[in-house]
């Protein structure tokens, strides 16, 4: 996608930082000239490395696609030794969102937000782009337009035609990387972005991560645990390079119903396409956003309106209680003072006997 604001460091204001990633921090700005809030992210560039491999990995994907799901690029410009990506400002990131909410979002709510997180997902693929880090703290969400896009493309890789090239399997975050890459795959594909955000929806149903391993071993150990022995339903597991590395012991899968008690049955089974062990048998985003679960079956996902509406009464609703309990806290902490120094006031001297 071409810049739209072709600007240099002065063409905008630092209002505040919004946080560290691993090159360098973002923070929110405005450009001067009209106004406009974006989100400023600074990347160093180290004398020796030059740019950073992921830094020109996420250009380049949100460069190739221009989609109202996916975090829209804006500008790029360099400034001494840093480069600035200019990006879309979002409200806030779905992990957040999810650690405010005392009980999982409506249906009509998490399917909204599923189906547009299936077409963000599709147009990267269709573009022939492997996203490889799907996971809620890479979900942004504008309160504003009431959309839901995915960002932080620092390991997305193109999906070469023919024959796949040989991919590291040290990608995704350890709690949504798929089975294939736990197994140690080298040649895989858009499946594994499937696989990452079936767990999301899983989250937006039951708040909570569904497999959150301390380390791989225990990952993989938890996946089996979870959803049962792979090599009943998947035969080519045996062809991975890490295959019998480490036995299990055989385990039956537990039912979904189980794991997310209150999911209504249509979403599990829904939810149950995009963690089929099988990379060939999982569902695809485009098959997810055509599916009858989001295109037919009540209640339907809520429109961007409706996203935007309950997203800002619940972010008012949260804001408004950590108000009154740092109101509650600061009243608390000023009777103890008080009792406090009460306590410590000198002893009245006793009266002489006589």
């Amino acid at each position: 996608m071409p810049s739209t604001l072709q600007g240099t460091f002065h063409t905008y204001r630092i209002i505040r930082r919004l946080g560290q990633g691993a090159f360098g921090e973002v923070s929110l700005a405005g450009v001067l000239e009209t106004g406009e809030v974006v989100a400023l992210k600074r990347i160093h560039i180290r004398n020796t490395g030059g740019i950073p491999d992921v830094v020109v990995r996420e250009i380049k994907a949100l460069q190739s696609v221009s989609h109202p799901n996916v975090v829209a690029l804006l500008d790029v410009f360099p400034k001494g030794q840093a480069i600035y990506l200019v990006q879309e400002y979002c409200t806030t990131d779905l992990a957040a969102l999810l650690r405010r909410l005392p009980a999982p979002p409506p249906e009509r709510i998490a399917k909204g937000l599923m189906l547009q997180l299936c077409r963000g997902l599709e147009a990267l693929h269709a573009e022939g782009i492997m996203h490889r880090d799907v996971k809620p703290s890479n979900t942004l969400l504008s309160a504003a337009s009431g959309t839901a896009k995915l960002a932080d493309c620092g390991l997305a890789r193109p999906l070469d035609g023919g024959e796949r090239p040989a991919y590291t399997h040290a990608v995704a975050t350890r709690w949504y990387r798929a089975p294939e890459l736990l197994y140690g795959a080298r040649a895989y594909g858009p499946a594994v972005d499937v696989w990452a955000l079936g767990l999301v929806f899983a989250e937006l149903l039951g708040l909570s991560p569904l497999v959150p391993g301390d380390n791989d071993i225990d990952q993989l150990g938890r996946v089996i645990a979870t959803f049962g022995s792979m090599e009943p339903v998947w035969l080519g597991v045996r062809a991975l390079p890490d295959w019998g590395k480490i036995a299990f012991p055989h385990c039956e899968p537990l039912p979904l119903g189980d794991l997310l008690p209150g999911a209504p049955a249509a979403a599990l089974e829904f939810l149950a396409a995009f963690l089929r062990y099988d990379p060939a048998k999982r569902i695809t985003a485009a098959c997810a956003v055509r599916s009858t679960y989001l295109t037919a079956t009540q209640p339907l996902p809520a429109d961007e309106a409706e996203v935007a509406a309950w997203l800002t009464a619940t972010l008012a609703a949260n804001e408004a209680a950590v108000a009154a309990l740092k109101q509650q806290s600061a009243a608390g902490s000023a009777a103890q003072l008080h009792v406090g120094s009460a306590l410590r006031q000198p002893r009245a001297a006793s009266l002489p006997l006589v």
